[in-house]
Formats: C-alpha cells, structure tokens, sequence
C-alpha cells in the first residue's frame, strides 16, 4: 500500500488596506487678462502686501507680507498676458476684477456690435447704423473700465 498524501490547505486572508488621500479639492482654475481696448496702458500693477508688526531684537518693525496667498506681492499683468487664478484667490481679487455683471454686459455689447465692414450692405444696416454707436463714456464704463477681465 502506498502511503497517502496529505496535503494540507493554507488559507491566505487577504488584508484590504483603504487609504484615505487627504488632497485638497482641486479648485477650479479662472483665466484673467488686461486687454485694455480705449486706452494706451502698457501694463496693470496691483500691490497685493500688507504691513505686520515683527519684533526684532526688542522693537517693533513693519514687515511687508503677501496679502494673497500664492499671488507674489506686486501682480505685473502685461498686456494681453492671461494669469490663471483659483476661486478662492478671485474672491480676494473682487476689487481689481470685473464682476459676473459686468463680465456679462461686456459680451452682449461686444455681440451686439454690428461689423465693420459687413460683406452686403442692407437697408436695414443703413436705418440701423447710429443705433449701434458709443459713446466715449458708454465705451469706457462697458468695455473698458482699468480692471482685470475675465476670459
């Protein structure tokens, strides 16, 4: 007789390790330009610091420190450069920013805007002609007004 084989079962378990990724919500990312349209600047400057009292060997200094996290403290836009920001940095930008309101009066006086050198020239282009003009004060508060614009 031949011996019998014993063969025995290992069970193996499994452990499931869950990792919790603690990664912020990635924000969503808004796109700002100066493009002025009525005006010769060159550039837009904004001053984004703030003053903190340091004590340093016994006195009290002012210290400049960033008032936008992430944002250097002297913002340089060149003209037609486009910046990306986040929300939360949009929302400390409010003041220097084009509102939601005005971002959407802007685009419908752009649409309504008739072209230059249309290709058929009609009558009711002709009838309709000075309906569409500025003036230098509606272009200036509408399409441009020294703030950043969104794209």
């Amino acid at each position: 007789m031949a011996a019998k084989k014993t063969s025995t079962k290992k069970e193996t378990t499994k452990k499931e390790t869950k990792t919790k990724s603690k990664s912020k919500a990635k924000s969503k990312k808004v796109k700002l330009t100066f493009n002025p349209i009525m005006s010769a600047a060159n550039k837009f400057t904004i001053l984004l610091r703030k003053q903190e009292m340091q004590r340093v060997r016994g006195e009290d200094i002012p210290v400049n420190v960033p008032l936008i996290e992430g944002l250097p403290m002297k913002l340089v836009i060149e003209k037609g450069e486009v910046i990306e920001v986040t929300e939360e940095q949009l929302e400390q930008l409010a003041p220097w920013v084009e509102t939601k309101e005005e971002y959407e009066k802007r685009q419908e006086f752009i649409d309504n805007m008739s072209a230059q050198h249309p290709e058929n020239l009609t009558w009711d282009m002709i009838v309709a002609e000075g309906g569409n003009w500025a003036t230098l004060a509606d272009s200036q508060r509408i399409v441009y007004n020294d703030k950043l614009l969104r794209v």
